[in-house]
């Protein structure tokens, strides 16, 4: 009886985490939606202070930020019809508290002069860091966590910067370590939902 009890648990277990990680890839389309926003700002950003034009900086974040959230709550919504486990509780969890601990840093952290300017991205690099960490450990993706050491490596190399050329270098990572694992997520998923209609 323990035994069989045991079985059945342990399919459950795995069952728990192959549905997360199907969730994981199917948030990939958000992640890359978010890095390409973010991108965007990164780069207008530094335009706007290289070119004097520093003053339109925070009206850029904040359009780009406002987009990004409308676009995941509105998803959010559309995805509260489907049946969650706790592994996708955690996952969605675990990113949904990254995005409004970087925005709160973001935004407050540096009108209120508590964080630098230029410090920013190398801070907000260690938080999407840990995301993947956290990621990579639950849904045990090796690559994933690969990426999470390259954020934080960029982090440290911004921090050694001290200036403004953290942006550029910030936008980089963005499309090299946001966008592009967020298409390998989107396109896992859609490989997935495609491969029982072609066998």
């Amino acid at each position: 009886m323990d035994q069989q009890r045991a079985i059945e648990e342990i399919a459950l277990i795995k069952r728990v985490i192959e549905e997360s990680r199907e969730f994981t890839f199917n948030i990939g389309k958000n992640i890359t939606v978010w890095g390409v926003l973010i991108s965007i700002a990164i780069f207008a950003s530094y335009a706007a202070i290289v070119t004097g034009l520093s003053r339109m900086d925070v009206w850029i974040w904040v359009v780009m930020i406002g987009a990004g959230w409308t676009y995941s709550i509105v998803t959010g919504i559309r995805r509260r019809s489907e049946t969650e486990n706790f592994g996708i509780r955690i996952i969605s969890t675990l990113w949904t508290s990254c995005g409004i601990a970087m925005t709160i840093l973001g935004f407050a952290g540096t009108t209120s002069g508590a964080i630098a300017d230029w410090a920013v991205a190398p801070v907000l690099s260690t938080i999407i860091g840990v995301g993947f960490a956290v990621t990579s450990m639950i849904q045990k993706l090796r690559w994933v966590m690969s990426v999470a050491i390259a954020w934080w490596l960029g982090s440290l190399v911004m921090f050694l910067v001290k200036g403004y050329e953290t942006l550029p270098i910030f936008g980089v990572m963005m499309i090299l370590f946001m966008v592009v694992p967020g298409i390998a997520f989107h396109r896992q998923w859609k490989n997935k939902q495609i491969s029982p209609e072609t066998k």
